[in-house]
């Protein structure tokens, strides 16, 4: 199973999450408001600040893809990852 992560859990992340639930995957989800939109529909919640380059690289190291939900992400640590498909 495809282990899938989103930097950000606003209505948007809520969206991804929704529709991720038709497809194989696990989902991961980083944010820093744990009752955020989408905190309750991920697999796993990670609190974290899509900002800062060691938190968003610590979170998408073991990923297998990673996608943005907002803008502001530390898209150093994205690329850093692997997984950061800019």
């Amino acid at each position: 199973m495809l282990k899938i992560g989103i930097l950000g859990g606003g209505q948007l992340g809520r969206m991804l999450l929704q529709a991720a639930a038709n497809y194989p995957v696990e989902t991961y989800l980083m944010e820093n408001d744990p009752e955020c939109p989408a905190a309750h529909l991920c697999h796993h919640f990670t609190l974290g600040d899509i900002r800062k380059f060691e938190d968003v690289y610590q979170f998408g190291r073991g990923l297998d893809g990673i996608t943005i939900e907002i803008e502001s992400v530390n898209v150093e640590a994205l690329e850093k990852t692997g997984n950061g498909r800019c």
